[in-house]
């Protein structure tokens, strides 16, 4: 399958859903009530497991997309940082994937009742009470701040790329902006021709 040049509509609308509920989701987490066994999951508790579900969600659409769809790497990068940034990009596929599964073990092992934003019921993995799912549930917190790492990192590049090299990386993903013809200060001009017979008696 031939690789695109650039990023499309669908991968950028994609990237910065994510990076929004990314941004929420965060600053929820640590604004939860004190986790215990036996507690009932209040509202911030539901909010942060259903923002972790459409997350989850959208990573696998994502990553369909990005299969069927693949992108060149940008040809002014060096080998070597073509590389790291294929790497990285693989690195938060593996790190959101194992950041939400391990909050949703880690809701299921301790029997709690989840529903997507209060409104629809969500299914439990078959956990409850497992010493291994226990142990998977702990890395939920390791995980996130894995991801929050790597994120760090991959902005870091981008405004790297954007204020000190000055190349055009981080437009890949902006939003394209669309051409303007100016037409108003174009003046049509008019040109003469002669007649034959009169540029040949000239």
């Amino acid at each position: 399958m031939a690789k695109r040049p650039h990023y499309g509509t669908t991968t950028k609308v994609f990237h910065w859903l994510i990076v929004a509920l990314l941004i929420v989701q965060y600053p929820l987490g640590k604004f939860m009530p004190d986790i215990h066994r036996g507690m009932t999951p209040g509202d911030a508790m539901t909010f942060h497991i259903s923002f972790g579900i459409t997350i989850l969600a959208l990573m696998v659409l994502r990553l369909f997309w990005r299969i069927t769809h693949p992108v060149a790497p940008a040809r002014s990068l060096p080998a070597w940082q073509q590389r790291v940034s294929e790497a990285v990009h693989w690195l938060l596929y593996v790190l959101v994937f194992a950041t939400t599964m391990t909050g949703w073990i880690f809701a299921s092992e301790r029997g709690w009742s989840i529903s997507l934003f209060s409104a629809v019921p969500f299914p439990l993995l078959p956990t409850e009470g497992s010493l291994l799912a226990n142990a998977i549930g702990k890395w939920h917190g390791t995980m996130e701040w894995a991801l929050l790492l790597v994120i760090g990192a991959h902005g870091a590049a981008a405004i790297a790329h954007t204020f000190i090299f000055r190349d055009q990386i981080m437009r890949r993903m902006l939003p394209e902006k669309p051409m303007v013809v100016r037409t108003r200060n174009l003046k049509p001009e008019v040109v003469a021709i002669k007649p034959a017979q009169q540029s040949r008696a000239g």
